[in-house]
């Protein structure tokens, strides 16, 4: 969604056949005694769902709990639950969709943690024009590769009675609200913390929405923290110990958004979309973080409903017990 850094074209990732070869041993050590954890961020280019890392490394939430923390940037929007899963990273922020399809395949991996705790993607119009579903047939709807824009797709398009084919998909990879504004697309697909402040930014003027969750598809959470099942067994401690230093990250980001921002783009001078837009974006982020009770926890009911959506929609052909999508085992220390 955000724009693509060549930091990130410099990440070099083994082929995931290796995984075999990788493996997920107990957890390796600096020359100063830190233990090394690896983590694959969830999108291609970065945006602000990495503050929470990037200010734990930035500011020290991880040091103090003896970790060094690193990125291993995914190639694409889809493979940072692939990454995990085959020993390249030991922890990957993704989505709940990710993780179930993922689940579906047999990989080794699990969901550790919500990051966020609410369904907020939707579709976007220029102000002034109303969108329903039923409008999206024949217009250009800009997208993203990754699982959940094809699930939710998916699921809006069989709840308004329409089909991939009654629209024109347009595939972004460097975020399509700048396609929208440009008028090279009608709709864009989005989330509201990413979508809105950035068309604010640009126009002066607040886009039409259209959430996903008003044509049937469920309240649950986005994204989420995984892990990889080999790597957990072995260093238990040390997942609680990363959860443990993201919460106090996260929470310090949340109190201090300016400061959290700065620390972000700062992080290996990333290339960002902007304080402006990065600031607006956090502080939208900020109301999804927290559930009742509290960051990452997440419940059996929420996979439930994501997967019953998802095989209503013809996109899971068997919906697994909770346990084998998600634990939160390794919340608190």
């Amino acid at each position: 969604m955000m724009k693509f850094s060549p930091w990130l074209v410099a990440a070099a990732l083994l082929p995931l056949s290796l995984a075999a070869a990788c493996g997920n041993g107990p957890a390796a050590k600096t020359a100063d005694g830190l233990t090394k954890v690896k983590v694959a961020p969830g999108w291609i280019a970065p945006d602000i769902t990495w503050i929470p890392i990037t200010v734990g490394i930035s500011n020290g939430f991880y040091k103090a709990e003896g970790l060094q923390v690193s990125l291993v940037p995914p190639p694409d929007n889809s493979s940072a639950v692939k990454i995990a899963a085959s020993g390249q990273a030991d922890l990957a922020q993704t989505t709940l969709t990710d993780q179930m399809f993922a689940a579906k395949e047999g990989l080794p991996i699990i969901s550790i943690a919500n990051l966020t705790q609410t369904n907020n993607w939707g579709f976007f119009t220029p102000t002034g024009k109303k969108i329903t579903a039923a409008s999206l047939k024949g217009k250009r709807v800009g997208v993203f590769d990754d699982a959940w824009t094809k699930a939710m797709m998916g699921v809006v398009l069989k709840n308004a009675g329409l089909t991939a084919r009654d629209i024109q998909q347009v595939t972004a990879t460097d975020g399509d609200i700048p396609l929208l504004i440009a008028n090279k697309i009608d709709v864009a697909t989005n989330t509201t913390n990413f979508a809105a402040p950035q068309y604010v930014q640009e126009t002066g003027k607040q886009p039409e929405t259209l959430l996903a969750t008003a044509v049937g598809a469920p309240d649950i959470p986005i994204a989420n923290y995984a892990g990889n099942k080999r790597w957990l067994q072995k260093n238990p401690a040390i997942a609680r110990k990363w959860l443990a230093a993201t919460a106090n990250a996260t929470n310090w980001a949340m109190a201090h958004p300016e400061d959290a921002v700065k620390a972000y783009e700062t992080f290996h001078k990333l290339k960002t979309t902007g304080y402006a837009t990065d600031l607006a974006q956090w502080k939208a982020t900020i109301p999804s973080l927290k559930a009742s009770k509290g960051l990452f926890t997440a419940t059996d009911a929420q996979w439930t409903q994501l997967g019953q959506a998802l095989k209503d929609a013809g996109q899971l052909d068997k919906v697994l017990p909770p346990s084998e999508y998600y634990t939160n085992q390794y919340i608190g220390k």
